[in-house]
């Protein structure tokens, strides 16, 4: 299969955008990938200052793009501010009509070197598998606290879509419901909320921010799209992605920079596949827990402690589980 496009969004942070298409240029496969580079617009009360960090974004693209380090690069610069929603669904949804798969990042990722062969191979390896509707790069640091020691696969099945550093198919992107009409139902209906909720637990709030507010969080409204088609997304053990975005530059992320401290990054692209498709418990538990929004028990917090200090190991005892051990 040829190798899937990249799409780079862009919007006014120059120095992370510079970082991100070095650290892209630096994958084995760059220099036989396509790149689209999507540059939004400033926004109508935008700032001389912002102003100017958006054309200071678009030349920074503009720079890299003549260095011959990928096989083609497209820039679109947008009129307009679009908005990061609209940007994502609009601009995937132009290149993967073409291509009919495509690999997204934004311009704060930071990327393993074999970040381009991973998400290929699993593009290939899963596209017959229809019930996968994405391929994500994240993982969470610290790998040994979250996964089981005899787990014998390099990826996993995850309820919902993580949207940094992702891939997907065109049939797939075809059918998610942009308006989530068939959210109204899931609110009336406590079950399907704890359902959803197993997923990751804060995404619920996020599509109720979407109903409510009529915000366009493009990447709840595709996690909604997993769930009503009962599919799942792929995601490494170790994180082909390090996100460099939490800091106050940030648009739709801050404040994440001590629990997303990563010490290492995916060395190979020898990959383990998991072909039987199945919830592994102890990693959805893990993943709940560390999604969940509240406190962990005194309790737990002494059993984290005990580890740390006597075991030399961090338990990491759950907040709250969806499957009971």
């Amino acid at each position: 299969m040829p190798l899937a496009p990249i799409i780079v969004f862009a919007y006014n942070r120059p120095d992370h955008l510079r970082k991100t298409l070095t650290w892209l240029g630096q994958n084995e496969l760059a220099d036989q990938s396509v790149v689209y580079i999507f540059c939004d617009g400033a926004k109508p009360n935008a700032t001389e200052e912002q102003k100017q960090k958006v054309l200071n974004a678009r030349k920074v693209a503009k720079e890299l793009a003549i260095v011959p380090t990928f096989k083609e690069v497209h820039i679109i610069e947008r009129e307009e501010n679009l908005g990061l929603g609209t940007s994502v669904i609009t601009g995937v949804t132009d290149v993967i009509t073409k291509y009919g798969r495509v690999i997204v990042l934004e311009d704060d990722l930071e990327t393993s070197p074999y970040f381009l062969s991973y998400m290929n191979q699993c593009l290939d390896h899963y596209d017959a598998r229809k019930s996968v509707f994405s391929i994500s790069g994240l993982s969470r640091p610290h790998p040994e606290r979250f996964y089981p020691n005899d787990y014998p696969y390099d990826v996993y099945v995850s309820l919902t879509h993580h949207p940094t550093g992702w891939a997907t198919w065109a049939d797939r992107w075809k059918q998610v419901d942009w308006e989530i009409r068939d959210f109204a139902t899931v609110m009336n209906n406590h079950q399907m909320i704890q359902a959803f909720r197993r997923a990751e637990h804060c995404q619920y709030d996020e599509l109720e921010r979407v109903h409510n507010n009529k915000m366009n969080l493009w990447a709840a409204k595709f996690a909604f799209a997993h769930f009503v088609n009962h599919a799942v997304s792929i995601c490494p053990i170790v994180s082909y992605i390090n996100h460099i975005g939490w800091d106050v530059e940030g648009t739709n992320a801050t404040g994440g920079a001590n629990q997303w401290a990563f010490d290492r990054l995916a060395d190979n692209a020898n990959i383990r596949f998991l072909d039987v498709l199945y919830e592994d418990s102890r990693i959805i538990n893990s993943w709940y827990s560390f999604s969940i929004n509240q406190p962990r028990s005194w309790w737990g917090k002494l059993k984290n402690w005990y580890g740390r200090k006597f075991l030399h190991r961090d338990e990491y005892a759950l907040k709250g589980q969806v499957y009971s051990e």
